[in-house]
This record gives C-alpha cells, sequence and structure tokens, in this order.
C-alpha cells in the first residue's frame, strides 16, 4: 500500500497533519495566571514582616516561604542575605537570580516571588462594606479607589466614611460625594477606613407613613416629608417642628436642608 492509499483510509490524519501546529505555552504560565496573589503583588513594595514565597524553578531544595526581617532583608540558601524592603516582588526575584548566577551556583535560574501575607504596608477597611478587610498597597490609593476595591458601601451603609490616620492625627469623616472634602485624599500603610451605618432623618407628627429615612446630602425637609407620604389631612405644612441634637430649630421652613439625625414633626392645623 503506497502512502497515498494510507491517507486516504484515515479521513482524519491529513486535517491533523494540516492543522497548524499548537503553540506551547512557557512553563508555569497557567500558575502564573491563576494565581491572584501575584497580581496583587506586583506593585506592591516589600517591607519588614512581610511573608514572601520564594520559587527557584527546578531547584526545590532552594525554593522558600519566609518573612523579610527587621533590617529589610531574607536569608537564603547558599547566598545568605539578599535585600528586600523596598522592593517589589519582581525586583527581589531579578536580585535573587542574580545572587545565585553571580555565586556561581546556578545558570540562568529563573525565580519567581509572591507575596503570601501583606503586613508592612496594607490599608484596613470596615464598616458597612461587602468586603470588608486588609488591602495591600500595592499602587497609590485614595480613600474612594480604596472603598470602590472594597466593594462600595452597602444599602444600610452611610455615604460617608471614617478615616483614622496611621500619624495619630485622629479620625476624620469624609463625604463620598465631593472628592475635594477628602474622597480623593491619599492613603498611607496602617489607616483605617470605617464605613458606618446610613444617617438617618425622622418624620413624625400628622404624616401619612412616620419612621426614620436614609439622610441624602443636599436633601430638603420638603423632600423628607414626601417620603413620609406627605402630610395627613389634620396636617400642616406651615407649622413644622424640627429638633436638631436636642434642641429646636426657630423659624424652620420645609425648604431649609436637613442635616443627618434631624427630627421633622408636622404638627396639627389650627383651626
Amino acid at each position: 500500500m503506497t502512502a497515498r492509499d494510507f491517507l486516504k483510509t484515515i479521513p482524519l490524519l491529513p486535517l491533523l497533519l494540516a492543522a497548524p501546529p499548537l503553540q506551547a505555552q512557557p512553563a508555569g504560565a497557567a500558575a502564573t495566571a491563576a494565581a491572584s496573589p501575584a497580581a496583587a503583588s506586583a506593585g506592591y513594595q516589600l517591607g519588614p514582616d512581610d511573608e514572601v514565597k520564594i520559587a527557584v524553578f527546578g531547584q526545590p531544595d532552594l525554593s522558600t516561604t519566609t518573612r523579610i526581617k527587621a533590617d529589610g532583608t531574607v536569608t537564603l540558601a547558599l547566598i545568605g542575605p539578599v535585600p528586600a524592603q523596598g522592593k517589589t516582588t519582581a525586583q527581589l526575584a531579578d536580585t535573587i537570580a542574580a545572587s545565585y548566577a553571580g555565586g556561581g551556583y546556578l545558570t540562568k535560574p529563573s525565580v519567581n516571588v509572591e507575596v503570601s501575607n501583606y503586613v508592612s504596608r496594607f490599608v484596613t477597611v470596615l464598616g458597612n462594606v461587602p468586603q470588608a478587610g486588609n488591602y495591600p498597597l500595592d499602587h497609590g490609593y485614595t480613600v474612594a479607589s480604596m472603598l470602590a476595591k472594597a466593594g462600595g458601601a452597602t444599602a444600610n451603609g452611610a455615604n460617608a466614611v471614617i478615616l483614622t490616620p496611621a500619624d495619630g492625627s485622629g479620625p476624620v469623616r469624609i463625604s463620598l460625594a465631593d472628592m475635594s472634602a477628602g474622597a480623593g485624599r491619599t492613603l498611607n500603610p496602617g489607616d483605617i477606613l470605617f464605613v458606618p451605618p446610613a444617617e438617618k432623618v425622622y418624620v413624625y407628627g400628622q404624616v401619612q407613613e412616620p419612621g426614620a429615612f436614609s439622610y441624602v446630602p443636599g436633601q430638603t425637609f420638603r423632600q423628607a416629608l414626601a417620603l413620609a407620604g406627605g402630610p395627613t389631612l389634620a396636617g400642616s405644612t406651615k407649622r413644622i417642628k424640627v429638633r436638631r441634637e436636642g434642641k429646636e430649630i426657630e423659624q424652620a421652613n420645609l425648604d431649609d436642608p436637613v442635616k443627618p439625625e434631624d427630627v421633622l414633626i408636622i404638627r396639627e392645623k389650627l383651626f
């Protein structure tokens, strides 16, 4: 049987022979793509007490998981202390590879470094957010962008955040509706963000549906009254009472702006 006759007996073989060759993936490519810690740590600057996972490909005895010491170094087999503080994971991997090559231990070593535990540079996000926790400062984050990383405020969260800076300067309340008021402020390692419960405005008295309603910046008492279904037939919009921080506001009217935790009371008409 000739080669041509043999191919005719196997219809799929010519298709396989004509198909373009498969592109080989570099070793470890799939693992790298799936490793979210590696992506998260790409721009992160290492510091003391950060835990790093160091893999020297093809050399399991040289691979290790270790913490960066107080002096900013990691100690590795054969090459000893290697400076790590202030470096990204890619820069540290290059330094380790150069040390093994320069010492004559390995020829063209391939090294990968991942952060397995962020300790030195992170921001904590707490309160009414979907994903509270510690977030590494792998690049510059503002209050607004870090809150977005944590999923934003929940439906029960306020449209504001309380920032407690790591420098000890004291907590500051920042409105998320106004970037110029601090939402664009750059965060530093150790800062804490807390999203408190949503602020309320209370409407009582001669209204259809008295109760507590979510406060919205720029809201007026007239809009708050609308949330309560408006006044009853016995209610008077000219005879309103407003209590703020335990005190009654003099000469309040429906077009005045509401402040968080204000209490609006619609009184009865005078017949």
